[in-house]
Protein backbone atom coordinates (compact mmCIF):
# COMPACT_ATOMS: atom_id res chain seq x y z
CA UNK A 1 0.00 0.00 0.00
CA UNK A 2 1.23 3.49 -1.05
CA UNK A 3 1.47 6.06 1.92
CA UNK A 4 1.84 9.94 1.63
CA UNK A 5 4.70 11.08 3.77
CA UNK A 6 4.22 14.80 5.15
CA UNK A 7 7.63 16.95 5.01
CA UNK A 8 8.60 17.17 8.45
CA UNK A 9 10.20 20.95 7.05
CA UNK A 10 6.48 22.23 5.81
CA UNK A 11 3.78 24.01 7.71
CA UNK A 12 3.25 26.56 9.73
CA UNK A 13 6.52 25.46 11.78
CA UNK A 14 8.79 26.57 9.00
CA UNK A 15 7.03 29.31 8.01
CA UNK A 16 7.48 31.18 11.41
CA UNK A 17 11.18 29.78 11.36
CA UNK A 18 11.74 31.88 8.60
CA UNK A 19 9.73 35.10 9.20
CA UNK A 20 12.23 34.79 12.25
CA UNK A 21 15.14 34.81 10.33
CA UNK A 22 14.11 37.08 8.01
CA UNK A 23 13.47 39.49 10.50
CA UNK A 24 16.47 39.27 12.46
CA UNK A 25 18.90 39.56 9.27
CA UNK A 26 16.56 42.70 8.88
CA UNK A 27 17.10 44.22 12.52
CA UNK A 28 20.55 43.48 12.71
CA UNK A 29 21.16 44.57 8.63
CA UNK A 30 19.86 48.01 10.11
CA UNK A 31 21.72 47.98 13.10
CA UNK A 32 24.84 47.83 11.69
CA UNK A 33 24.21 50.34 9.06
CA UNK A 34 23.27 52.99 11.64
CA UNK A 35 25.95 51.86 13.76
CA UNK A 36 28.41 52.41 10.71
CA UNK A 37 26.74 56.00 9.72
CA UNK A 38 27.22 56.65 14.08
CA UNK A 39 30.61 56.13 13.71
CA UNK A 40 31.57 57.64 10.62
CA UNK A 41 29.45 61.05 12.11
CA UNK A 42 30.98 60.97 15.55
CA UNK A 43 35.07 59.82 13.94
CA UNK A 44 35.38 61.61 10.36
CA UNK A 45 35.90 65.58 10.54
CA UNK A 46 37.63 67.98 9.31
CA UNK A 47 40.22 67.67 12.12
CA UNK A 48 40.58 64.05 12.02
CA UNK A 49 43.92 62.56 13.43
CA UNK A 50 45.54 58.92 12.22
CA UNK A 51 44.35 57.20 15.27
CA UNK A 52 40.05 58.42 14.63
CA UNK A 53 41.19 57.21 10.98
CA UNK A 54 42.00 53.64 12.12
CA UNK A 55 39.57 53.53 14.76
CA UNK A 56 37.03 54.00 12.17
CA UNK A 57 38.29 51.16 9.98
CA UNK A 58 38.56 49.05 13.28
CA UNK A 59 34.89 49.51 13.61
CA UNK A 60 33.81 48.88 10.23
CA UNK A 61 35.62 46.19 10.17
CA UNK A 62 34.05 44.81 13.00
CA UNK A 63 30.37 45.95 11.52
CA UNK A 64 31.44 44.53 8.45
CA UNK A 65 32.13 40.87 9.33
CA UNK A 66 28.64 41.22 11.88
CA UNK A 67 27.01 41.78 8.25
CA UNK A 68 28.97 39.25 6.45
CA UNK A 69 27.82 36.70 9.56
CA UNK A 70 24.02 37.57 9.53
CA UNK A 71 23.65 37.50 5.56
CA UNK A 72 26.41 36.90 3.12
CA UNK A 73 24.93 37.82 0.30
CA UNK A 74 23.55 41.40 1.31
CA UNK A 75 27.74 41.90 2.47
CA UNK A 76 28.57 40.81 -1.53
CA UNK A 77 26.31 43.70 -2.69
CA UNK A 78 27.90 46.17 -0.22
CA UNK A 79 31.45 45.43 -0.83
CA UNK A 80 30.44 45.30 -4.79
CA UNK A 81 28.93 48.91 -4.06
CA UNK A 82 31.66 49.84 -2.33
CA UNK A 83 34.23 49.23 -4.36
CA UNK A 84 32.15 50.47 -7.83
CA UNK A 85 31.36 53.86 -5.83
CA UNK A 86 35.43 54.26 -4.65
CA UNK A 87 36.49 52.90 -8.43
CA UNK A 88 34.06 55.94 -10.17
CA UNK A 89 35.76 58.44 -7.49
CA UNK A 90 39.29 57.91 -8.68
CA UNK A 91 38.16 58.17 -11.51
CA UNK A 92 37.12 61.54 -11.49
CA UNK A 93 38.89 63.44 -14.22
CA UNK A 94 37.34 66.90 -13.95
CA UNK A 95 39.36 69.52 -14.08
Amino acid sequence: MVECKVDPKSGSENTFQNFSKNLLKSFMLLIVVTLLVALKNKLITKDTTMFYIALFVIGGTFLFSILNMVDSYVYSNLVLGIGIALGMQIMDWRL
